[in-house]
């Protein structure tokens, strides 16, 4: 008897998904594409598609473009150069939009990141719809200011 409760009790914790986090899921989804590859390859020139957008907010761009970009994204909110760009202002609310223009796209062999398609093969395929309802949740609850100050603090 005690040993069926344990045992009900251990397997109920390992088969029990770590809640979803929208920002682990667009980086996910970002780094499963090798853009530093992509850019150095064909000359890209990720800036001014990002700049492009702001203008215009259309994404008529070939789908290695639009993964190019929002790996630019990615990696300048959390990396790079926009790491104080609050996450009410305009770049976040481009790369949550983008996220549901590239979610569904498949990477190309050629530029595929296979440590971060796995990870995203192996949390996040499987319960896809989950994770795009999360990340629209989090866009959908955002108040987006696109002339916010930047974030120091």
């Amino acid at each position: 008897m005690v040993t069926s409760m344990v045992t009900s009790m251990v397997t109920s914790m390992n088969t029990h998904e770590k809640p979803l986090d929208a920002d682990n899921i667009m980086t996910a989804c970002a780094l499963r594409f090798d853009g530093y590859k992509y850019i150095e390859e064909t000359g890209f020139d990720a800036k001014a598609g990002i700049d492009a957008y702001m203008e215009t907010e259309r994404w008529d761009r070939p789908a290695e473009e639009k993964l190019a970009i929002f790996f630019v994204l990615q990696r300048s909110l959390c990396k790079w150069s926009l790491v104080y760009e609050p996450r009410h202002g305009r770049y976040w609310r481009l790369f949550r939009e983008m996220f549901f223009d590239v979610v569904e796209l498949d990477i190309p062999q050629d530029y595929h990141n296979a440590e971060w398609l796995s990870r995203w093969n192996e949390r996040y395929c499987s319960q896809r719809d989950k994770a795009i309802a999360c990340v629209r949740r989090k866009h959908q609850r955002t108040k987006y200011d696109d002339h916010a100050r930047l974030d120091f603090s």
